[in-house]
C-alpha cells in the first residue's frame, strides 16, 4: 500500500499538469461557426498550415497557405482585426502554429476544431480539387 500512495500522487500532478496546459490552447472555432463568421465578415484570418500540396488538393476558400513551421515568421504579413484561424487536415499541425502565435504574442488565435476533414464533413465550399 505505501509503494501505491506515491503513485497516485504521480497520476494526480500529472493529471494537473494536464489541465494547465490544455488551457494554454487556442480556443476551438465550428467549421460552422467559421463559416458564418466568414459570411458576416466578421471572421479571423484563416490559415492553412499544410504543405503546399496539401493546400493545392483543396482548401477553405480565401484561406491564406502558411506551413505550420513558418507561422510565427510570417504573421507580419497578415492583417487580422479579428484574429487568426489556423487548420491542417485534423489538428496537431494547427496546435503547433497556434503555439507559435501565441508565443510571439498574437492573442485571438483559433483552433478550426476538427480541421479540414471536419469541413468536408460539414459540406462547407472548398477551393482546389475536392
Amino acid at each position: 500500500m505505501i509503494r501505491f500512495i506515491p503513485f497516485l500522487v504521480l497520476v494526480s500532478l500529472l493529471a494537473v499538469g494536464a489541465v494547465a496546459e490544455d488551457a494554454d490552447l487556442a480556443p476551438s472555432i465550428s467549421a460552422g461557426e467559421l463559416h458564418d463568421r466568414r459570411e458576416a465578415g466578421t471572421a479571423p484570418v484563416t490559415i492553412d498550415v499544410r504543405t503546399a500540396e496539401e493546400y493545392a488538393s483543396g482548401h477553405i476558400p480565401g484561406a491564406v497557405n502558411i506551413p505550420f513551421d513558418e507561422v510565427a515568421e510570417r504573421i507580419g504579413e497578415i492583417d487580422a482585426p479579428h484574429g487568426v484561424a489556423l487548420y491542417c487536415m485534423v489538428g496537431p499541425r494547427a496546435r503547433k502554429g497556434e503555439t507559435a502565435l501565441r508565443a510571439a504574442g498574437v492573442e485571438k488565435v483559433f483552433h478550426l476544431e476538427g480541421g479540414m476533414a471536419a469541413w468536408k464533413e460539414a459540406g462547407l465550399p472548398i477551393d482546389g480539387p475536392k
